[in-house]
């Protein structure tokens, strides 16, 4: 696997970890862990997956703009 989808992989899981424990955290009543966990996942982690998956790692060519 290259770098690049490796990266996306990893934040996403941490991402979905992070939400699971975030609402098992939640059901056993940890009411200061669970929202952290919560923000974490969903406004932290998950986005920045999706921000790596949609991005180059910087040294390739741009996305090809399809008129050339």
């Amino acid at each position: 696997m290259n770098g690049k989808r490796f990266g996306f992989l990893g934040l996403f899981i941490a991402g979905l970890t992070a939400v699971v424990l975030g609402y098992l955290a939640l059901y056993l009543e940890r009411l200061t862990l669970a929202p952290a966990l919560l923000v974490a996942g969903y406004c932290v982690f998950i986005p920045w997956a999706l921000f790596r998956l949609g991005h180059g790692d910087g040294d390739g060519d741009p996305a090809p703009s399809g008129g050339e």
